[in-house]
């Protein structure tokens, strides 16, 4: 047995090892299995008791982007569809496959990697213990602490990472990735694990991470408005040859996840509207509302998931994407800003006994914009409708912390996210503070939007319209729209004049950190040989 998981043919047992990150010996004592056959399981146990049936390519195991698949037979063992070699146990299985990929692969925890019918084994073990404890059989059984639910399971790898911790048992403090104890069934996946800086495994970060400040400014405020998690998408573009990683946009997810039907269409139309921009999924984001804006096991595991399935199966056609915690309310900091950081999963090396990723810290770059886009506003807006009846909605006008008000905060955190334009600045807080506390601005929601969508507008059109019209032509074709957008407070002093710009992108920036250096692409280190990219293009 090597790190509580079996070898090819050897009896599946669960090693006696501590749950979550604790070593201390009289935590150990205290959850330690009493007997050597107390925790035994095998696959034949859960079909003799029914939680199991056997079936055709009812078990699959999916690993750095390979997907294996394989029969549960009669007596227990496992048949491999692609080879038909039958396994003991699904460690030897998992073990099997693994080292098909990867060729000095140790070992293969099954139990918590194969999947039956789409839930990991490690489900149906639980589902198991809990049958036999409701059954009062004594077998000496020590009950699962901080045991996943199955439902838990059945979500944990879905296409899509939008499944909200319960925070209230979240630890407060991060443990560091070394203190991660060998992988087992009932291992607390809500532990903080502290963020590795890239410097510290002597690597420079694979690639260069640019976030809009108007992508930061929704995700920032979606993060605000609940007590409780919420989640949502990135979109942008990824660049190969400068190795950039753009994030343009955020979609907060306006669902509470509980409507399968409402969570499929919501996923279609933020799919189809930065398709139609012409961005990809570039990532993920959600809230730690209390603690610190560090992952979770959990958040680890699901983050290595998509980095590999959404990778493709060239180095040409490899795009990475990243994670991004936002903490709006952790009073343990000084400061009333959110803290936001962006990770990215490493593979787990050999000899790491519990094989979990490595979660990477991504250090990133954001230029302040110019002006505002009508949909950051519309989805500013959608976030309050759709959370303003909820009951873990935040009350703005509360205290947060002394004297200063949920409000204050807010303000605080999205300042420095706002555009440049001093105009848009005034309205758009105006707009954000009336609608998340009604009466703050001194107006109603309704004149702080036409005023916002007429400046915002006034602004684009100028832009768009300047090279090519005389000033006497634009100052009247501004006058007009100021006027059918019935924004009658507005004036022409109002309206940003133009301002020649910096032509440095983000590109550029890309390629002048990272053109000189040597460093290890991100296709590499998830599993894609670079050989492609490496050869003469000429042959």
């Amino acid at each position: 047995m090597v790190n509580g998981c079996e070898m090819n043919g050897t009896a599946v047992v669960d090693s006696d090892v501590t749950v979550g990150p604790s070593t201390s010996s009289a935590r150990s004592n205290k959850r330690r299995v009493r007997g050597t056959t107390s925790r035994t399981v095998t696959l034949q146990m859960l079909l003799e008791t029914n939680i199991l049936e056997p079936g055709n390519s009812v078990l699959s195991l999916e690993y750095m982007g390979q997907r294996f698949v394989g029969d549960l037979l009669p007596d227990g063992k496992i048949r491999s569809v692609e080879t038909l070699n039958e396994f003991a146990s699904p460690s030897a299985w998992a073990y099997n496959c693994k080292s098909i990929i990867n060729k000095i692969k140790k070992a293969g925890c099954g139990w918590s990697s194969i999947r039956y019918k789409g839930k990991k084994l490690d489900a149906y073990k639980h589902a198991y213990f809990r049958k036999r404890e409701s059954s009062n059989v004594e077998h000496n059984i020590v009950p699962v602490e901080d045991a996943e639910s199955d439902v838990s399971y059945a979500i944990q790898n879905e296409v899509l990472p939008l499944t909200p911790s319960t925070e209230s048992h979240v630890a407060k403090e991060p443990i560091k990735f070394s203190e991660i104890c060998s992988r087992s069934s009932n291992q607390n996946l809500n532990t903080l694990v502290e963020c590795t800086d890239w410097s510290y495994i002597n690597k420079v970060q694979p690639f260069h991470v640019n976030i809009s400040s108007n992508a930061k400014l929704l995700l920032d405020f979606h993060c605000h408005l609940m007590s409780s998690e919420v989640v949502g998408y990135l979109a942008g573009n990824w660049d190969f040859s400068t190795q950039t990683l753009t994030v343009k946009n955020a979609y907060p997810f306006r669902s509470r996840l509980h409507d399968a039907e409402l969570t499929s269409l919501i996923e279609e139309e933020i799919r189809n509207t930065f398709t139609a921009k012409n961005m990809v999924l570039v990532g993920w984001y959600h809230s730690h509302p209390e603690t610190i804006a560090t992952p979770t096991l959990r958040d680890i595991e699901a983050q290595l998931d998509y980095e590999v399935q959404i990778k493709g199966p060239t180095v040409e056609s490899y795009i990475p994407c990243v994670g991004i915690i936002c903490s709006p309310y952790d009073k343990g900091k000084s400061t009333l800003d959110s803290t936001i950081t962006c990770y990215w999963v490493l593979p787990s090396f050999e000899n790491e006994i519990h094989d979990y990723g490595r979660p990477m810290n991504m250090h990133f770059t954001t230029k302040p914009e110019k002006s505002l886009t009508l949909d950051i506003v519309m989805a500013l807006k959608k976030c309050v409708d759709f959370n303003k009846y909820e009951p873990d909605v935040i009350n703005f006008k509360d205290k947060y912390k002394n004297d200063v008000t949920y409000l204050e905060k807010l303000k605080i955190s999205l300042m420095d996210k706002f555009p440049k334009d001093d105009t848009i600045h005034r309205f758009l807080w105006n707009f954000l503070s009336e609608i998340v506390c009604i009466g703050s601005s001194g107006d109603t929601a309704k004149n702080n939007l036409q005023n916002l969508i007429a400046v915002i507008s006034s602004r684009q059109l100028l832009l768009s319209t300047s090279s090519f019209q005389t000033p006497n032509a634009l100052v009247e074709h501004l006058e007009s729209y100021l006027k059918s957008c019935n924004a009658n407070s507005l004036t022409l002093e109002d309206v940003p004049t133009t301002s020649d710009g910096s032509n440095i992108t983000s590109a550029s920036i890309a390629s002048s950190l990272f053109n000189d250096l040597d460093f290890s692409k991100a296709m590499s280190l998830i599993g894609l040989s670079p050989s492609r990219y490496q050869t003469d293009p000429l042959k």
